[in-house]
């Protein structure tokens, strides 16, 4: 089954290599290769390709186990600790009163940001099957415009596919994969000299020799997949304007005059402001102003192609960048990471919801059941956290015995959903504190968006729970960043204060 940290990895790297691939082919289309549109065509289809597939090769399970990135290991830790003595006279002595920072890396709260379970398991799904429905309703579209669309005769104009015409469209289209059609707009042949329906015809019928049609819908079907991605939706505009360009290029060729064919192209935008219905959703809409005007200057002003090393070059360039990407994960273990941070299995969540139901329901008999059955123990839900979480949540103490008697682990954390002592402290549960400190709590454990149990119990001013926290260890001078959402800042026990009476406690006890 697909995992949604899997997701949720897979949506951060193509958005990276996206930032790391995309400039190259924009600045390719600013220099000689833009006289060349067949080859820029095929750049921006190794793009699209590269996009889509090397996050997947970077996250397989088959890579090796071996040190991760440096960088990438850093983003996804839990936590990035600094240690350092604000008021010690010796720096290199780090007593047990010094003042140590905990910082989150910055990637670590892009990923706490993105992958919610409401952005994987709701928005992502609903917006694929939005995209798809209007893909289908595109489809029937076409099919009712070629039904209701008459034949041209052929005295009028020929051509080797059939030729029909329509009176509510709006430019010519080519339609029909397994038997293709030409779809002109009937106001086509009362303002459009014989030569120009020529070219708008020439135009198409390139469209089909390169199959371009299919080629759309492919692009289509996958723009459903990747409806939330910038860095697609830029790839998807270049692919269709590269492929117009191609094919005017060639048509012009065909026709001979370069001025006819820029001509036709005015007229037809001029004809497409009169209509009211903007046809189907496989008409491709390229008579708009700033794309029109590209395609003019295209025409009108040729020149010379770029040299073919040029070309060639840029292609190898992209292969190199994929093979490089395959070699790297033999390296660095990526494909491990969805299996280490907040991993999440489809085929879990039912078995995992009933776990957290019959835990909040005090059920211990069937609690058993399902961990007998198979039920994940120590997985979090996002937004509840893990059966322990739950337990401590709903304070009932004989939940949490049973589940730390079943190997429960006290030290699962959830981001935003804090671990079950931070849990314990915001509740002031004395007793359950205890109990998961026996069980080998960690006291000094930070949690995202929820810092530690010391910080916790201070923004309440439970001095009971202060001091069984630092009986057992934990670091009063531990300092917390903040996410982003929160404005990054350092908090501390001694900052989180809840009046003047804890802060005093903490004072006396060495804070800083």
């Amino acid at each position: 089954m697909v995992e949604i940290s899997w997701l949720a990895f897979y949506l951060l790297l193509h958005l990276l290599l996206a930032t790391l691939l995309l400039p190259v082919f924009l600045l390719a289309g600013r220099s000689r290769l833009k006289h060349q549109p067949a080859a820029m065509f095929r750049l921006w289809q190794i793009a699209a390709v590269l996009l889509i597939v090397t996050p997947m090769f970077l996250l397989q399970p088959w890579a090796l186990d071996q040190q991760l990135m440096p960088w990438f290991q850093a983003s996804v830790s839990p936590v990035l600790e600094q240690h350092t003595v604000l008021t010690a006279s010796n720096a290199s002595d780090l007593s047990a009163d010094a003042v140590r920072q905990v910082q989150w890396p910055l990637t670590s709260q892009v990923i706490y940001l993105i992958a919610p379970a409401f952005w994987l398991w709701l928005i992502l799904p609903l917006g694929t099957v939005i995209r798809a429905m209007k893909l289908l309703v595109g489809y029937f579209q076409a099919r009712r415009l070629r039904q209701e669309a008459t034949l041209i005769p052929t005295k009028l104009l020929s051509s080797a596919v059939p030729l029909l015409q329509h009176p509510t469209i709006h430019s010519a289209m080519l339609v029909g994969i397994r038997q293709p059609q030409i779809l002109l707009p009937a106001g086509y042949l009362k303002v459009l000299s014989s030569q120009q329906l020529g070219c708008v015809v020439n135009h198409e019928l390139c469209h089909l020799k390169h199959q371009d049609l299919r080629g759309y819908l492919l692009q289509q079907i996958i723009g459903c997949l990747f409806w939330w991605s910038p860095a697609w939706r830029l790839v998807a505009n270049q692919l269709n304007l590269w492929r117009e360009l191609r094919c005017d290029a060639e048509a012009s060729a065909i026709q001979g005059d370069a001025v006819i064919y820029a001509q036709t192209l005015l007229d037809c935008a001029v004809h497409v402001t009169h209509q009211q219905n903007f046809g189907a959703f496989f008409a491709q809409h390229f008579l708009r102003q700033a794309v029109l005007t590209t395609r003019i200057d295209a025409v009108l002003q040729p020149r010379a192609p770029g040299p073919a090393w040029l070309s060639a070059a840029v292609i190898s360039a992209c292969m190199l960048w994929l093979i490089a990407s395959m070699l790297l994960i033999q390296q660095w273990q990526l494909g491990e990471l969805p299996a280490k941070h907040a991993q999440v299995r489809l085929s879990q969540l039912k078995p995992l919801a009933e776990l957290l139901q019959t835990v909040q329901a005090n059920n211990s008999t069937q609690v058993v059941a399902l961990l007998d059955q198979g039920a994940p123990l120590d997985l979090p839900m996002p937004g509840d956290g893990n059966a322990l979480m739950v337990a401590v949540r709903q304070q009932l103490p004989d939940m949490v015995k049973l589940l730390l008697d079943r190997g429960a682990d006290p030290n699962i954390s959830s981001r935003g959903d804090g671990n079950a002592l931070i849990i314990a402290s915001q509740l002031g549960n004395i007793s359950l504190a205890q109990q998961l400190i026996a069980a080998g709590a960690d006291v000094n454990a930070v949690v995202l968006a929820d810092e530690t149990a010391l910080i916790n119990a201070s923004a309440r001013g439970d001095l009971a729970m202060l001091q069984l926290l630092l009986s057992h260890g934990a670091l009063i001078n531990l300092q917390v960043e903040t996410p982003l959402s929160d404005g990054p800042q350092m908090r501390s026990a001694l900052s989180r204060a809840a009046n003047e009476q804890t802060r005093q406690f903490l004072l006396a006890r060495g804070a800083r």
